[in-house]
């Protein structure tokens, strides 16, 4: 197995030349202007200058220049140089931009746009453009009034982004065919057998791509987060100059702390925003939520440090709840799930963030499921350990309370388009059969086993392929008509967590069997001690304070009782997924089933590490032992709606 990430541009990984000013004044200059290497060697210089505590430009102002540990000279004048001229090219390169985007607004009643699409090969550019922009303000401390003057320069271009208005007026035509079916099928997978007779209505639905700018657009957002997360200067920079504006032309909301990371509400909920203008782009977000290897994932603009720092942010917790399922969506494609050769370098000094990932989406999961859920729910918490540690962390914050009020009944107004108009469309896409859940199921395993231990690889899908068909047998148990008081957001704030968990957990189970050795995978036992493993299971450990009394957990403790020393504390992990398996197939939500499976799937690596196999579930594996089958001659598609009903 090979799990690392695609990572944005790291100034760590790159030493400037020497004569690095020399260089970028010369490129500055050039016709074809600026190009990406350049830019990323000033991002890098900048970068580095910033985080050396002996220089600043306070003590170059009264110095010819300095020579610091990285081998280059550098003088006051040559940073205010640099400074004046990228802004100037920042300023050029925006008046393209928003005339660019003024011209797309006036054509879209006119079909689809004609904006040129060399528009937006320059993002690359203009991005790290930005990036440079931002982070040399953080030289200059203290501020001058031209610093301010440039951070007000910011504010703006970060205004105009936020006022753009993709909600409303944008929806894209569609064509929509359906047809009612009638079959009788049969699954069959290690001697599990299904038998289905059922009756449905297919629905196929094109709709038109979405603008081709909004992943530009959302990429600018994510620059600007990023680095005002990063830069706790910045964040101080930007609200001195904002905060002598005009009160309709604020950005932020007064008073609030100027090192507090709720600053960047206002800009990440132009994000949000922007990421459901139109069906299409709305279709993508959903669609989002679940893992599938292969598919070309537009890696976030996000420092994996930014993005746990955002995660952890305690406003977020009061948002929309749909709004909360796209920041946590988005901080999962920050950790990543990408493959890549053998001889990637692995980086251990992600892990921290890897771990402070995972442990965030537990405690998220056992937020939210406590408040979703009532006593008696099959996947509930029974003990109060776990209701009195959430509602400790509760945040006590209003979301609303840091967010414009424009931009708060913008939000409120996708909120009530999803809740009123949404749902014969969700029906449509993400509603499945459950032969056809259980066949896509599978499917689904097969086609993302890149993520599995290559060693156990074939006895992960056997076992995996049982469980599934072992949880839709499910069902049918009275239990599951418990459902509770949940919504659609409630389902999707679940798939991102889910989402989050697998991602966090595959990349730290990858960085502590390689120990930042590639070449060698390692198991518990090459270790005298693991400390990240030792993190792992304890957060895993609160999982045993859910109930286990779905048939299919039944199943699975009556298998792993022949090995009751193994797996302590990560089977209680995989007990409680294979009950909330079953739930998602008597949701009939496709997207959720997926999610949970995946989870599975990171799951099963842990007990390889754990064990160095599976023999804990090798029952699974004999077929004779192991034969089933069961007979739903009225698993209709109408009756699966009645089931998502009570769920809503």
């Amino acid at each position: 197995m090979v799990s690392t990430r695609k990572n944005r541009y790291d100034p760590a990984n790159e030493n400037p030349p020497p004569h690095i000013f020399q260089t970028l004044m010369a490129a500055f200059q050039a016709p074809e202007g600026l190009k990406p290497p350049v830019l990323k060697s000033l991002y890098c210089l900048i970068i580095r200058l910033s985080l050396n505590k002996q220089i600043c430009c306070s003590d170059l102002r009264t110095t010819s220049n300095c020579s610091n540990q990285f081998g280059f000279k550098v003088t006051f004048q040559d940073i205010c140089d640099l400074s004046n001229i990228m802004f100037k090219q920042l300023c050029e390169r925006f008046k393209q931009i928003f005339s660019a985007l003024n011209g797309l607004s006036a054509s879209q009643a006119h079909g689809p746009s004609g904006l040129c699409s060399d528009t937006w090969t320059i993002s690359e550019e203009l991005l790290l453009l930005l990036r440079c922009c931002l982070v040399v303000l953080t030289l200059f401390d203290p501020p001058d009034q031209q610093i301010l003057e440039k951070s007000k320069l910011l504010i703006s271009i970060l205004s105009r982004l936020r006022s753009l208005d993709f909600i409303g007026g944008r929806e894209k035509n569609g064509i929509t065919f359906k047809a009612s079916v009638s079959r009788e099928s049969a699954c069959t997978n290690n001697g599990c057998t299904t038998s289905v007779a059922e009756d449905f209505v297919a629905s196929l639905r094109f709709l038109e791509p979405s603008d081709p700018c909004l992943p530009f657009l959302r990429a600018m957002l994510e620059v600007f987060v990023d680095e005002l997360l990063v830069h706790e200067s910045l964040r101080v920079y930007f609200m001195l100059s904002d905060s002598v504006s005009s009160v309709n032309e604020m950005l932020f909301i007064y008073p609030t702390s100027h090192g507090d990371a709720e600053s960047v509400a206002e800009v990440f909920s132009a994000h949000f925003l922007i990421s459901v203008s139109d069906e299409q782009a709305f279709e993508n977000f959903l669609s989002g939520l679940v893992w599938q290897h292969g598919k070309d994932y537009r890696v976030p603009e996000l420092s994996l440090a930014a993005a746990v720092s955002l995660l952890c942010n305690p406003i977020m917790l009061s948002a929309p709840k749909i709004f909360q399922a796209h920041l946590i969506s988005l901080v999962s494609e920050a950790i990543g799930i990408g493959t890549a050769s053998e001889n990637m370098r692995v980086d251990i000094r992600l892990m921290d963030c890897y771990l402070s990932a995972f442990e965030r989406s537990v405690i998220l999961y056992t937020r939210h499921m406590s408040s979703v859920q009532r006593d008696g729910h099959p996947v509930s918490a029974n003990d109060s350990v776990i209701k009195s540690y959430v509602s400790g962390r509760s945040s006590q914050l209003s979301f609303e309370s840091y967010v414009q009020p424009l931009t708060r009944n913008k939000i409120n107004h996708v909120v009530t388009i999803f809740e009123t108009s949404w749902h014969t469309y969700i029906h449509d896409m993400f509603l499945g059969t459950k032969s056809d859940l259980v066949s896509s199921s599978i499917d689904y395993i097969k086609d993302n086993q890149e993520v599995l231990d290559k060693s156990c690889k074939d006895e992960i899908l056997s076992i995996l392929s049982c469980i599934i068909l072992r949880a839709s047998g499910d069902v049918n148990d009275t239990s599951l008509n418990k459902i509770g008081d949940s919504s659609l957001q409630d389902i999707y704030l679940l798939s991102s967590i889910l989402k989050l968990m697998s991602s966090s957990l595959l990349q730290a189970l990858w960085c502590v069997r390689h120990d930042g050795n590639l070449g060698c995978l390692k198991s518990l036992k090459d270790f005298s001690s693991c400390t990240d493993y030792d993190f792992i299971v304890g957060i895993i450990g609160c999982f045993r304070q859910f109930d286990a009394c779905l048939p299919i957990q039944k199943f699975l403790c009556d298998v792993m009782e022949s090995h009751p020393m193994r797996h302590k504390e990560s089977k209680l992990m995989l007990l409680h997924f294979s009950g909330l398996l079953s739930f998602s197939f008597a949701s009939g939500l496709d997207f959720l089933v997926k999610g949970c499976i995946y989870t599975m799937m990171i799951l099963m690596n842990l007990f390889i590490f754990e064990e160095g196999n599976l023999g804990a579930l090798s029952s699974l594996l004999s077929s004779e032992s192991k034969s089933f089958s069961f007979q739903l001659s009225t698993d209709k598609v109408g009756e699966v709606s009645i089931l998502f009903a009570l769920w809503l």
